[in-house]
């Protein structure tokens, strides 16, 4: 797995383009980064082959006794994202969003106490149809034209 973490004390980050690695119908990358106290914003830029799929993923940080991140706001190519501050964790989550090409993650928030930090994964999986589907398509596909010869006739 790829994985891509950058520090940013008290500032902005902006991470590098990360290349998700690639399964067969799928592609993955771990991601995260560190803050000491006060607002920023991040900004990670994720590609793959650039197929039409669907991205999932979560984002996390533990809160000790010495630091705690919250997330203020979270969006997806745009698409703003489910938060949950806790008293033990906070965390961002996303299933099923459709993406082709660059996908970009954007997230805000506040740290406070010591260097509080978080990490995250995204996945993107491709909708490859069964062989059994080609297989009823071509079926479907001989039954029309063998009902538009016979009409013909």
């Amino acid at each position: 797995m790829s994985t891509s973490f950058g520090s940013a004390m008290a500032v902005d980050y902006t991470s590098p383009t990360i290349v998700l690695e690639a399964g067969a119908d799928n592609w993955t990358a771990d991601f995260g980064t560190s803050h000491t106290i006060g607002n920023f914003t991040d900004t990670f830029t994720f590609s793959y082959s650039g197929v039409s799929a669907d991205a999932t993923g979560f984002v996390r940080n533990v809160q000790n006794k010495k630091s705690n991140i919250d997330f203020y706001s979270a969006t997806l190519n745009g698409v703003a994202l489910d938060l949950a501050n806790g008293a033990k964790y906070s965390d961002i989550d996303f299933a099923d969003l459709p993406v082709n090409g660059t996908l970009t993650l954007v997230i805000t928030g506040k740290a406070t106490g010591d260097i509080a930090s978080y990490a995250g994964t995204i996945d993107v999986t491709s909708a490859v149809p069964e062989p059994t589907t080609y297989g009823m398509l071509l079926g479907g596909l001989g039954v029309v034209g063998f009902l538009a010869r016979r009409r013909k006739a």
